[in-house]
């Protein structure tokens, strides 16, 4: 034909329909999963503030006095429910209860709130029955036997994130023209159902890429070994992390007027460290070998330890231990704050509702893509 001219193919075609592809069939393999897991999470977001809303001894009256050491605490829950040991004393601050862990086996796992000022008993509560504990087994192993739900968790996270970065080039417009700019970053409300899934799909997809690849990927430093390593890796800058563990010389006899978990409390007391107004946990030795641990968190609501100390038992000597956060390299700052970027506390209350609406988002994508593929099913070639 006279003035015929062959169409030429937009020169990112193939790329396209590749992503689209791997798009459609990981959605698929991975989206009941990615459901389960956001929405677990979206649970999770605010756990600790509705503890406090609706588990009243989660909290006590502040009273102007000091805490009393972790040995009267732990030992009070020792006598009353017969337990051979405790994990450890968690005081939360002022005005909270503290935190006293016995944790027997993975089937007789038992945490005890305690009035910190006056070692009353405030609730007994067993883990495999707690709402939120059983919330986090869903998130991690999707309530399965550990080693078989954790990596089915961990790259079903992984094929998450690379669903969001071939969304992305799903969703990038071939010309930036005033119509597809509209239809890139308006959510059509009044449009046909078949328009407005696809709008929910398409562009609260990218207006929650980036929190929810942050998500993604710190999921990801808990289910993958080889994931974490590379995280610290390249935060550090090269190195590698140290796997030594510290520990107690078992030869030593030296015996305190004190039990051992009081003078190290004390010892802080003594250096004017504000307890109330932080969280500090006082970790308890394990076996003859093993060591006492001092964690300080100076900003409750987050997780992160700006400082960890092992100290020997016997001799009590400061042993080797984590470096300060404001002294780690940041592979080491990078993993410890990796609970609260998962979670949003990060930055207090506004990143953790930013958080909750991405995990929420996150749930419907599965959800509203699987209806855009049964819509196209039949007309999807590749």
């Amino acid at each position: 034909m006279i003035g015929y001219r062959k169409k030429k193919k937009h020169p990112r075609s193939l790329f396209y329909r590749i992503s689209a592809w791997l798009h459609l069939w990981l959605g698929l393999i991975s989206g009941i999963i990615i459901v389960i897991v956001s929405l677990t999470g979206a649970i999770l977001t605010f756990e600790q503030e509705l503890r406090v809303l609706f588990q009243p001894y989660q909290t006590v009256k502040e009273e102007n006095r000091p805490f009393l050491p972790p040995s009267q605490l732990s030992e009070k829950v020792k006598q009353r429910y017969n337990l051979p040991s405790v994990a450890g004393v968690f005081y939360q601050g002022a005005g909270r209860s503290a935190v006293v862990p016995y944790y027997g086996d993975r089937k007789n796992l038992v945490v005890v709130y305690v009035n910190p000022y006056t070692a009353d008993i405030l609730h007994y509560q067993r883990l495999n029955d707690d709402f939120y504990r059983i919330m986090v087994e869903g998130h991690y192993q999707l309530w399965l036997p550990r080693p078989i739900g954790k990596p089915i968790v961990a790259y079903a996270t992984l094929i998450f994130v690379l669903l969001l970065i071939s969304g992305l080039v799903l969703w990038w417009p071939k010309r930036w023209t005033k119509t597809s700019r509209e239809a890139s970053f308006y959510i059509k409300f009044k449009a046909r159902f078949r328009r407005l899934n696809y709008d929910l799909h398409n562009v609260l997809g990218f207006y929650s890429l980036i929190i929810a690849l942050v998500l993604g990927l710190t999921g990801m430093v808990y289910g993958m070994t080889w994931f974490y390593d590379a995280t610290y890796y390249v935060g550090s800058g090269g190195e590698k992390q140290s796997s030594e563990r510290a520990v107690s010389d078992t030869t030593l006899t030296q015996v305190h007027l004190l039990p051992e978990q009081d003078i190290l409390y004390q010892n802080l007391v003594n250096k004017g460290t504000n307890i109330k107004a932080q969280i500090l946990s006082v970790s308890y030795t394990f076996g003859k070998a093993g060591t006492w641990g001092i964690g300080l968190n100076p900003k409750p609501g987050t997780r992160y330890l700006e400082r960890y100390q092992y100290y020997e038992q016997r001799s009590l000597k400061p042993l080797v231990s984590p470096p300060e956060f404001s002294a780690a390299n940041g592979g080491d700052q990078l993993l410890r704050l990796n609970y609260d970027l998962h979670v949003g506390s990060i930055g207090g209350i506004w990143t953790k509702i930013i958080a909750f609406i991405v995990c929420i988002i996150c749930t419907s994508l599965p959800i509203t893509g699987f209806i855009i593929w049964i819509k196209k099913k039949n007309k999807f070639k590749f």
